[in-house]
């Protein structure tokens, strides 16, 4: 059992997803629902790195916030770092228990029925297809543009086409679909509350295209993914 938090989980399913990106499907060990989660919610998970440490790490729920039977994160193995992406990769599995602080939240949906564009890039996917989950269940306007670096390596790309249809638009940059950040702000309804999630360049991209287009810092929330 790693961790020492109230919440008990057991690791219940794993899927390879891209080349370095795999899910982990959550439940609670002691049966019975899970606790509810707002889009955006995180979870500290706790990880046992290469030489003995336990750290913790923050990883986004991904699955539908509906949903009360699971929680599910997607780790990307990254090449470099202290190896904790590493070692979930490499540790855990189906039946690996954990003790865990129940999910908080520092990149919240609106609540109000003002449209939405959501941006992502690579695995900062995960907190925004949370967002777009909700937004489709209660029938709001939004738009998704998802960016990676090839077709093969864009996580969720399948279930996302099914579940989204033309809301969704993905940009490879293998395959010269580069995502305009400036175009994409500029053409979002003039009331849309943007969200993006990925890395710092793309964070950088968008506050300064906003800062361009004279973009209310109030319409933009953003969360940065290494």
């Amino acid at each position: 059992m790693l961790g020492k938090g109230p919440l008990e989980l057991m690791v219940s399913a794993v899927r390879q997803l891209a080349p370095r990106v795999r899910a982990f499907e959550l439940r609670n060990l002691q049966g019975g629902e899970l606790p509810a989660v707002e889009p955006g919610s995180h979870l500290r998970i706790p990880v046992r790195l290469p030489g003995g440490k336990l750290v913790e790490r923050h990883y986004s729920i991904a699955s539908n916030p509906a949903r009360r039977d699971i929680y599910e994160i997607a780790v990307l193995r990254k090449k470099q770092g202290s190896g904790g992406s590493r070692a979930v990769h490499e540790s855990y599995g189906i039946g690996t228990r954990l003790r865990v602080n129940p999910p908080a939240n520092h990149f919240s949906l609106h609540d109000d029925e003002r449209p939405a564009l959501l941006i992502a890039g690579g695995i900062g996917i995960t907190p925004i297809k949370a967002m777009a989950r909700a937004l489709a269940n209660r029938g709001a306007e939004f738009r998704l543009h998802y960016a990676g670096r090839s077709r093969a390596e864009i996580a969720f790309r399948d279930r996302l086409e099914r579940q989204l249809g033309d809301r969704l638009q993905v940009h490879s940059s293998a395959e010269g679909e580069r995502l305009d950040i400036h175009a994409t702000l500029a053409m979002a309804p003039r009331n849309a509350l943007i969200y993006a999630c990925g890395p710092q360049r793309l964070i950088g991209a968008v506050q300064q295209a906003a800062r361009e287009l004279g973009i209310a810092r109030n319409r933009i929330r953003l969360e940065f993914f290494s």
